[in-house]
């Protein structure tokens, strides 16, 4: 990773593993006054977006407020041809990901994670907005005692928060797939069949969920296949893995990757509901 994004001076990478580079980095003089620390995301060398493309997409996203989103300081730097994309939070101090959580965080805590990624995707559907991009890389966990961030408890960790990272850069012109970020794993069949809405946010929460509970995705090796062959057996809509999940989540999980959008939850928010009752029972 360079030392320097556009304007942002690097100062650790919280997470990198090539599919949504997160960052600290220090606050460009040009912001004015603030934290000398911000975090950043690197979009643009994955979404091969131009970048009117990428200024229509993120403003709109970056204005709705949820604690279970960053309060985003800017969306977006720089011209796309000379100078990556990056979407910067001036109050989210992300010190790691799902995808790579702390080692003693426990399950009751990466379903919490998990709820706080919800409500921060309802709160974009509420505002006309999809995410289309949710799986455990997109669910980043805050600094201890972070005021404003769906927190939650983790064995060893005190209080820290969740929240969403930012979207996909898709737009009508580009399927998700030539994009690579999410993995495929977590993507809709009905996304991919260009039929996305909020139900395709609804099914990547319930992929992530069973990401939560067994470290691995309902379809696990779909992204050692050739692209082609993948995108084929996920439009098929297999069924996932058999797994054997807890009861209090088995039925959530389920529903939520259910091939019909009509009989998956009706909303993000009632995800985050069931998501905090079976980590309060765990």
């Amino acid at each position: 990773m360079a030392s320097q994004v556009a304007d942002y001076e690097i100062t650790s990478v919280v997470a990198d593993d090539g599919t949504l580079p997160c960052l600290r980095a220090r606050r460009p003089p040009r912001l004015g006054e603030g934290p000398d620390q911000v975090t950043i995301w690197v979009l643009g060398p994955l979404a091969r977006t131009p970048w009117a493309v990428a200024r229509t997409r993120l403003e709109p996203v970056a204005a709705v407020r949820s604690p279970g989103l960053p309060d985003w300081l800017e969306a977006g730097v720089g011209e796309w041809a000379q100078r990556s994309v990056v979407w910067a939070s001036a109050t989210t101090p992300v010190t790691a990901t799902l995808a790579s959580p702390p080692p003693d965080l426990d399950i009751a805590a990466r379903l919490r994670a998990v709820a706080g990624a919800a409500r921060g995707a309802h709160a974009l559907h509420e505002h006309g907005q999809l995410h289309a991009a949710i799986c455990p890389q997109a669910i980043a966990l805050t600094a201890p005692g972070e005021p404003g961030q769906a927190g939650f408890t983790s064995t060893g960790q005190g209080t820290v928060g969740a929240a969403l990272a930012p979207p996909s850069l898709a737009d009508g012109d580009q399927p998700l797939a030539q994009i690579g970020y999410p993995p495929l794993a977590y993507m809709d069949p009905q996304l991919l069949r260009g039929e996305g809405g909020r139900w395709s946010d609804i099914w990547a929460l319930g992929a992530t969920a069973h990401y939560a509970l067994t470290g691995s995705a309902p379809f696990p090796g779909i992204e050692d296949l050739p692209v082609v062959q993948a995108l084929a057996q996920l439009l098929m809509a297999p069924a996932p893995a058999r797994r054997e999940l807890p009861a209090p989540v088995s039925s959530l999980v389920a529903g939520c990757l259910a091939p019909d959008p009509a009989d998956r939850p009706s909303t993000a928010e009632e995800v985050a509901r069931h998501l905090d009752e079976a980590a309060a029972n765990w």
